[in-house]
């Protein structure tokens, strides 16, 4: 029988995808509240899904769907 744990990962904590685009973890949650980015949640725990993780990826070549409202600064009426 393999041992689970050799298996390779398949999801990953908002620090972990925080490390790979080199940004802070506050950005991923950020990400994930403004919902540029998908991910689950098992009670207080998020992870992401690598296929969450490429869709982030596509999405973010394409202007119309990067939500810059907070790039700009406060929204101002």
């Amino acid at each position: 029988m393999e041992n689970p744990w050799d298996q390779p990962k398949t999801s990953y904590t908002p620090g972990e995808v925080a490390a790979m685009f080199g940004v802070k973890t506050k950005t991923v949650y950020a990400w994930l509240s403004r919902g540029e980015m998908r991910g689950n949640k098992n009670g207080y725990f998020r992870f992401i899904t690598i296929p969450q993780i490429q869709e982030f990826i596509r999405n973010r070549k394409n202007p119309d769907k990067v939500d810059m409202t907070y790039a700009n600064g406060p929204v101002r009426y």
